[in-house]
């Protein structure tokens, strides 16, 4: 994968960033995907996009340029292997070979036997286990730090030898175990290892498991395998163990060994260990570390005495080694669902960065800029530049009730909405009130979205606008004085029958607009106090006369001292267009 390799500085030596993403940025601002601490780099200073299987370059305005190969950058320009790009005083190599990454921070996992190559699957077990003397003693460390119930006693925590039977029982369990298997088909094999050495009659491995659609709920213990040395018809959903053995194989993490439970005192249920057929029982919790998840429990409902201690070890031994395996499957399990989502994630963020213009339109006498900056992967922010048949301008950003997932999801339908209708003859008005139909229509009745549609025509300078619920846009004058642009009406999607206002302003040279979502006032610092309006207005009438990317850096710069290591809690999107003074 291509990737930029930040060539060494005195602190930190060298440096990767993988380009496997459709937009990397990099500046000093730790925003950035690529953050370099350069005094001469901007907070926002370029950004890579990739086009196909190509990536190109561009600068975003600014104060000191970037440079390629020497040449400083005014447009997009493409990357080809060894390309050099500098910012400031900060050197970066366009890599499209994999050997040219630093050999600083790369992990080896060493294995004592280089025979030995694991399964993906294998490898915690065999990081945490190398031997099977080793997976004896976890299981003998386990059985003296649990209390064993035998009939009415309790058995001492002897220690003994590692016989060579035993030796053997681990080193089969270990390897059935160690193959790449389901969860289920683990737990089945457990079973078949188990029937193999003991002779238990049938057999169960109960799992604790969240019910579904109620992760507040108390774990339940669900049977997940079952075997049976006779035919029986019995059906997972029709396992009941005895309370007792439950509580104490799970709570109090010990063994059950009873030669017939049907007399044994320590069982309150006993009619229904009768009519259950239940005589010789063993019961050992799978634990890791001390936390049972579940139990391996096999019964005989034809004899008594079937079971001794002798069975209740090799049963101890055979848990061991499962529990450990179990654990493995299903983080291996959790892992992978993981991966999926942040797969899906990745796709969805993507295809969410397109919608964003990629770059401001060229207007003779205007500067503009845009920047968004989601709260997690994807966001309910949208902004926009469209140029219109008749030669005017729209300029929007809309702001999603809710974050995440969802608001990303209308945020691209209020994109669709806006982009249709701003094609069309329609009044501003007439256009806001169509995305609002269409988005009342076509969104659960708790979302919502705050939105702000603009019209400016370069040719007169005026702007006509709608602020349809969302935090009213500065424009402040090259004098200084500062205006709200706050005529409009309700957000979008609220009620079907919303009417809007449209109000007019006109910009004059070196005037400033700046549209913002709520993610910019709203931000908090440790302390829990918001940004606020006031402050965004004195940072935009004391760098008014910066350009527009100028003018952004100083808002990011102020908001990322204001919020210090706060948590950003909201999506940020900032949209700036200024009418360039007469000596521009």
């Amino acid at each position: 994968m291509p990737r930029l390799i930040v060539r060494s500085t005195p602190s930190h030596g060298d440096s990767v960033t993988e380009l496997s993403r459709l937009r990397t940025t990099i500046g000093r601002s730790a925003r950035n995907d690529l953050c370099v601490e350069d005094p001469f780099a901007s907070r926002l200073h370029a950004e890579i996009r990739r086009r196909g299987d190509s990536f190109w370059i561009s600068d975003l305005g600014s104060a000191n340029g970037t440079l390629m190969n020497g040449l400083r950058l005014t447009s997009q320009v493409q990357l080809n292997d060894r390309d050099i790009i500098r910012i400031g005083e900060t050197e970066i190599e366009y890599s499209e070979r994999a050997d040219t990454a630093p050999a600083r921070g790369r992990t080896s996992i060493l294995f004592s036997d280089s025979s030995f190559a694991p399964t993906p699957e294998a490898t915690i077990v065999a990081g945490n286990r190398n031997s099977a003397q080793d997976l004896l003693k976890l299981t003998d460390s386990q059985t003296q730090l649990n209390k064993t119930f035998v009939d009415n006693r309790t058995l001492p925590p002897t220690p003994r030898s590692v016989g060579q039977d035993e030796l053997n029982l681990i080193s089969r369990v270990s390897l059935t175990l160690l193959s790449p298997l389901s969860l289920d088909d683990t737990l089945q094999q457990v079973l078949e290892c188990v029937f193999d050495v003991l002779s238990a009659d049938r057999g169960y491995v109960m799992l604790l498991e969240t019910p579904e659609g109620k992760p507040d709920d108390a774990p339940e213990l669900v049977c997940k395998a079952l075997k049976a040395r006779r035919q029986a018809n019995t059906s997972h959903q029709e396992i009941q163990i005895s309370h007792s053995i439950t509580e104490q194989v799970l709570k109090q993490c010990t063994s059950v060994l009873t030669s017939d439970a049907q007399q044994d005192p320590r069982f309150q249920e006993r009619q229904s260990i009768v009519l259950g057929g239940v005589r010789s029982v063993m019961a050992v919790p799978l634990a890791v570390e001390n936390r049972a998840s579940g139990m391996v429990y096999v019964d005989s409902p034809y004899q008594t005495n079937r079971f001794t201690e002798r069975d209740l070890q090799l049963l101890t031994l055979i848990a061991g080694v499962a529990a450990i395996r179990i654990e493995n499957v299903r983080l291996l399990e959790v892992q992978q669902e993981q991966k999926r989502l942040a797969n899906e994630l990745a796709v969805a963020s993507e295809i969410q960065l397109r919608l964003h213009p990629a770059s401001p339109p060229a207007i003779a006498g205007y500067d503009l800029i845009g920047v968004s900056f989601p709260c997690y992967e994807v966001g309910g922010d949208y902004f926009d530049f469209i140029e219109k048949r008749d030669g005017r301008f729209v300029v929007a950003l809309g702001d999603v009730s809710g974050k995440g997932t969802g608001a990303a999801l209308l945020m691209s339908s209020v994109h669709a909405a806006v982009r249709a209708q701003a094609t069309t003859r329609l009044s501003a008005s007439e256009v806001v009130g169509e995305i609002n139909r269409y988005i009342y229509d076509n969104t659960p009745s708790n979302r919502f979205v705050t939105l702000f549609y603009s019209e400016l025509d370069p040719r007169t300078h005026q702007l006509n606008y709608i602020t349809a619920g969302h935090n009213s846009p500065l424009l402040v004058r090259a004098s200084g004085e500062v205006t709200t642009l706050d005529i409009g009406g309700f957000p979008v999607g609220i009620t079907p029958f919303a009417d809007y206002r449209e109000g007019w302003a006109e910009l004059e040279p070196g005037d400033v607009m700046v549209i913002y979502s709520d993610g910019v006032t709203e931000s908090l610092d440790e302390a829990g106090e918001e940004f606020g309006e006031a402050r965004l207005v004195e940072i935009v009438q004391k760098n008014r006369g910066r350009t527009a990317a100028g003018l952004r850096d100083r808002i990011d710069e102020a908001l990322a001292k204001f919020v210090g290591k706060a948590k950003t809690v909201d999506d940020l999107t900032l949209v700036i267009v200024k009418r360039k003074s007469l000596e521009e």
